[in-house]
């Protein structure tokens, strides 16, 4: 069920009828069937993954106490955590594995492939429960001994698909005390909620017209098609990640829950380790604490340093897909990351150069997002040179066929610096209800409309 669909809002609406009427000692099992109910509308038979994977965190970390001595702790927990990464590593990587690393590797021509579906959010299902577990490990977190709660904390329906990554501080003591079911911020939530609906059918839907076309085929393409596919998908990305981070706040707002925000307007960053710090936000941090940070992170020779930034990156590209061109991203991503100007801020004092910085890391990561949108690296090289081996074509004919794309994307652009939840917050509190409320049903009624024959699913459920 996607979060604009109808039946996720005929499942939602049963779903806060019952969280109104349960009383709050038994939330965590209305939470439990809920979550479980809504991964399994898209493949039944894998139901039990997160389950599965919440049973290993939480036996793992039982484990874990039972040994009194540190180096026996580090043991046990490099097998809880290898337990954790068992099924990623089978669904996601198999194939990759077998076809594109042993075989070349060994010289070997393997037939043999795992045709079985990716389950959905994996990826981000076993990082939260390896959050978990870490964070017991490091006693930032009191060890739980329900294993309904860890249950509740892995597939809270709003989180379990795309994240927000949660860290358990964030969000078991919430499922613990829950507020009152009359507490919650249904204005802001509701308004929060439109936005990302807005985000994901009104922008993110159109743009992937545009760059399913430049990507899935060569012939008719003119320069001006490439280069609209490329800034196009830089939009299509944010837009539908954000949007659904946005619908996911605002649900879980909805039944007295906060989650954390997860992106911070990512393209007015002034270098790309800044906007990993804006994009994707509790993914870079996850990779920062559980990985960068303990492979000796800034406490080492710079050498070091540029090693565990590549690392913790091509990680970071290989969670999002079992394929060369992630890895590629990754890694250019981390190579930009150790080129990254962060501590000389005196470049960016004044306006000028702020906004060459931004320019400058935009087109940066815009180029970059050329691999992580590509199949293979055929396509790749083919995107990349397309505005450049392509005759440029008729600009006439070209902003009358593609004028509504080009208006989005101007809106985009105008609009992002100011995409914040806060502004959310001041448009609730200065604009009259008599504007705001038909404001926001128009919006609605155009969701509805423009993605009755497409509704699009959302990027990082792939993921």
């Amino acid at each position: 069920m996607l979060f604009h669909s109808p039946a996720f809002l005929v499942f939602f609406a049963a779903y806060f009828i019952a969280h109104l009427i349960v009383p709050p000692s038994y939330r965590l099992w209305l939470i439990i069937a809920g979550g479980a109910l809504f991964y399994s509308q898209w493949n039944p038979a894998l139901t039990w993954l997160p389950f599965l994977l919440a049973f290993l965190g939480w036996s793992g970390t039982l484990w874990i106490s039972t040994a009194p001595d540190p180096q026996i702790r580090r043991i046990k927990l490099f097998f809880a955590l290898g337990a954790l990464a068992v099924p990623l590593i089978v669904f996601k990587y198999t194939n990759f594995l077998l076809h594109q690393v042993l075989g070349p590797l060994l010289g070997l021509q393997l037939n043999w492939s795992l045709d079985v579906p990716l389950p959905l959010g994996v990826s981000f299902i076993t990082f939260t429960m390896m959050a978990y577990v870490i964070d017991y490990h490091r006693e930032k977190y009191a060890l739980e001994r329900r294993p309904q709660m860890v249950a509740a904390y892995m597939i809270f329906f709003p989180h379990l698909i795309a994240g927000p990554i949660l860290r358990p501080h964030k969000l078991i003591p919430q499922l613990d005390r829950p507020r009152s079911a009359l507490e919650a911020s249904f204005k802001f939530a509701v308004l929060l909620f439109t936005v990302g609906l807005a985000k994901k059918t009104i922008f993110a839907n159109q743009f992937a017209d545009v760059v399913d076309h430049i990507y899935r085929s060569s012939e008719g393409n003119i320069a001006l098609d490439y280069l609209l596919s490329i800034y196009a998908f830089s939009a299509q990305i944010y837009c539908d990640f954000s949007g659904y981070t946005d619908m996911a706040i605002a649900l879980a707002l909805m039944i007295g829950v906060r989650l954390p925000n997860n992106f911070d307007r990512p393209y007015i960053s002034t270098s790309v380790a800044e906007f990993w710090r804006r994009w994707h936000i509790t993914l870079s941090f996850w990779l920062r604490d559980y990985i960068y940070i303990s492979l000796g992170g800034n406490r080492c020779s710079r050498f070091q340093r540029i090693w565990n930034v590549m690392i913790t990156m091509l990680i970071g590209g290989l969670w999002h897909g079992a394929n060369w061109t992630f890895v590629l991203w990754g890694g250019l991503h981390g190579t930009f990351i150790i080129l990254s100007p962060e501590r000389r801020a005196a470049m960016f004092t004044s306006r000028f150069t702020r906004i060459i910085a931004i320019l400058v890391t935009f087109h940066i990561v815009t180029l970059l997002w050329i691999p992580f949108r590509s199949p293979d690296v055929a396509t790749l090289w083919r995107v990349l040179s397309g505005p450049f081996v392509n005759p440029i074509g008729d600009f006439g004919s070209f902003f009358a066929l593609n004028s509504y794309s080009l208006l989005l994307l101007f809106i985009f652009f105008v609009w992002h610096p100011f995409d914040t939840h806060a502004r959310v917050r001041l448009l609730l509190r200065k604009l009259r209800p008599a504007v705001l409320w038909p404001a926001t049903a128009l919006v609605w009624g155009l969701a509805v409309t423009v993605s009755s024959e497409n509704p699009g699913k959302f990027i990082y459920f792939d993921f």
